[in-house]
């Protein structure tokens, strides 16, 4: 598989130094000529990356901003064709009489991209791509649905036979939706994979960096033994998939743990089944289980067949496991947030501990103090949501404002998670010495920690909630002891707290 970076030029920086350096990961480049003006010296430009380059012209129909009018494209491919690149992306819809005609067959990439949805004729529109024989073909519709995904899957399950050294078709979906695309796709046959230059320079929605793909599937050379997954909207800020792939590396395992968007509660439906009953399962990536994060832990608890006293107790699972004639269901986070309370020295028996939420992940918070021993009370910024909730677990909903009767609160909402300001959370007023749990995590520090750091409460980030919860998941998924180091490593953890 390689890895294709695509060069997208920053404000002040000079392309041809940016481009000496290309991500570690990358063992190709493709330079974006609509993106980096009709002044650019691509000849120079192609000589300064010092890997194999493929050279662009993205047209505005197909989402870029180079010209669509067929004289003007064929004009700028006819000097592209004497660069010293590897190859040269050509456009189904606009260049193809160029192949051959302008550019030799061996050299073209024929590209297809596809804005809204996946079309329904997409197998065939293919199937006329690679007919045109060009060394490669790139076929990219926008995924807006996980139907759409599945889609594109299915296609590409159909083209992985034959020798893997003569594959010429590379299948993906944009969008973040499309994100699990970009991961099987190579597993599944496509040489080329594409990625982002840099994370503020993303050519496209969706995609990843050169090294976190590398991280994610390098470990793999083919189609993985078990497929695991984190299902949530969004998911795509999700660390789940990066921590397990750590523990797959460390341990071995040709597993691959991919991020899939559930936009409505039906699309569970087909996935959280008894094993060898998904459709992941018809396309032969066996469903090994799936992490569930918000908003559906309490739709994925009613529907496994089997829960964990305690995940039942909550009415919410973060673990689904689809085993022979059943679905098993368990609440981790619950691991978790004991598991950091005991890291602060807190002692939860008879202590004050508010849950602030009244979804899932709140009420699997609540069930894990209770279990410990701790008074427990549930604030909400949906007043009515917060009474049901208590009510469902025997315990009081109250004002925010309560915090201060709490030795423990819990962030189980996404309140802050962006870093930015709430007056609903500015309202908490812990005691000197109290402990701040964080469930949410983002890029940078949260409001609730920017908020903790100015009042001097103790601080528990999300990430290190993620860490416990992910030992004890990655345990009930594969039945092997988890490689806690390698894990915590990959969120930025030091050994202090791991």
């Amino acid at each position: 598989m390689e890895i294709v970076a695509t060069y997208v030029p920053s404000v002040r920086g000079d392309p041809a130094e940016e481009l000496r350096f290309p991500p570690a990961a990358a063992t190709m480049v493709e330079l974006r000529a609509d993106l980096l003006g009709a002044s650019a010296d691509l000849d120079r430009l192609i000589g300064s990356a010092g890997i194999p380059a493929i050279v662009t012209l993205r047209s505005r129909a197909e989402g870029g901003e180079g010209p669509d009018d067929a004289a003007e494209r064929r004009r700028f491919f006819e000097r592209a064709a004497a660069l010293p690149a590897a190859f040269v992306d050509l456009e189904a819809g606009r260049d193809r009489d160029l192949v051959d005609a302008v550019v030799p067959r061996e050299r073209v990439i024929l590209s297809a991209h596809f804005r809204g949805s996946v079309p329904a004729d997409l197998e065939e529109r293919v199937a006329a791509m690679l007919a045109a024989g060009t060394r490669f073909v790139k076929i990219v519709p926008e995924a807006q649905s996980l139907a759409d995904v599945e889609a594109v899957l299915r296609l590409a399950n159909a083209l992985d036979r034959g020798a893997r050294a003569s594959r010429r078709a590379v299948l993906f979906a944009s969008g973040e939706a499309g994100r699990p695309t970009r991961l099987l796709g190579p597993l599944l046959g496509a040489p080329l994979a594409y990625a982002a230059w840099a994370p503020e320079r993303c050519a496209a929605p969706g995609q990843y960096l050169p090294e976190e793909m590398a991280a994610l599937i390098g470990h793999l050379a083919g189609r993985p033994r078990r497929l695991f997954a984190v299902l949530g909207k969004p998911v795509a800020g999700s660390l789940s998939p990066r921590v397990h792939a750590a523990a797959y590396r460390a341990l071995g395992l040709p597993n691959v743990f991919v991020p899939l968007e559930v936009g409505a509660a039906s699309e569970l439906d087909g996935l959280l089944l008894p094993a060898g009953a998904s459709w992941l399962d018809a396309l032969g990536l066996p469903a090994g289980g799936f992490a569930v994060t918000m908003p559906w832990k309490g739709e994925a608890a009613r529907r496994c067949t089997l829960l964990a006293p305690r995940a039942e107790r909550a009415g919410a699972a973060n673990t689904v496991l689809p085993r022979a004639g059943k679905v098993l269901g368990d609440c981790t986070d619950m691991d978790g947030i004991t598991r950091v309370l005991a890291e602060e020295g807190v002692d939860l028996a008879g202590a004050g501990a508010l849950v602030l939420g009244a979804g899932g992940a709140a009420r699997a918070a609540a069930v894990a103090l209770l279990l410990a021993g701790a008074e427990v009370i549930i604030a909400a910024r949906d007043g009515e949501r917060a009474v049901a909730a208590a009510r469902g677990l025997g315990v009081t909903a109250v004002e925010i404002a309560a915090s201060e009767r709490a030795a423990v609160v819990v962030n189980a909402t996404p309140a802050g998670a962006d870093g930015e300001s709430s007056s609903w959370l500015e309202a908490l007023r812990l005691p000197a010495g109290g402990v701040l749990v964080d469930l949410p995590y983002g890029p940078g520090p949260t409001f609730l920690e920017q908020l903790a750091a100015r009042r001097g409460w103790r601080y528990v980030a999300g990430r290190e909630v993620l860490l416990f919860q992910a030992v004890s998941q990655f345990a009930a998924m594969t039945g092997a002891a988890p490689p806690v180091r390698a894990m915590a490593a990959a969120l930025g953890l030091g050994e202090g707290e791991a």
